[in-house]
């Protein structure tokens, strides 16, 4: 098996910038995510019966925060997920993201994904940090 042939394509979930807005609470992101734009990584997930992976859809919440940012960021880790809903091609999920910045300039992200019937699929808690130019 060539090394291309086990590498993950590229996955750009973002077909839009974010929309943001600065609160008391943090910042708050709201974006749309087409899931079609997985549609080669959902081939594989699962075979007969394609979804949005779910690690899909944590890339997609750190591409919309380092794009509210302006920056790009490394997940740390995540302190949270729950997938409740598959996600299909044709599907749109409605990303809600709350951006805050702690102590140890670590970035955490809570975050609410809604298929376009209002059904809520995903709830994630995730901790971020920037990447740094050349390390």
């Amino acid at each position: 098996m060539s090394a291309s042939s086990r590498t993950a394509a590229v996955f750009d979930a973002l077909h839009q910038p974010p929309h943001s807005e600065r609160t008391p609470q943090g910042l708050r992101v709201t974006v749309r995510l087409p899931v079609e734009r997985a549609a080669a990584q959902m081939a594989g997930h699962y075979p007969g019966f394609p979804i949005l992976p779910g690690v899909l859809l944590i890339e997609g919440v750190r591409q919309a925060a380092g794009a509210a940012l302006g920056g790009e960021l490394r997940l740390c880790r995540v302190d949270r997920a729950r997938f409740v809903r598959p996600l299909f091609a044709g599907d749109e999920l409605q990303l809600s993201l709350l951006v805050t910045s702690g102590p140890d300039s670590r970035i955490t992200v809570r975050a609410r994904g809604a298929r376009a019937d209002g059904l809520m699929a995903a709830e994630l808690s995730l901790t971020l940090e920037a990447v740094v130019a050349g390390a």
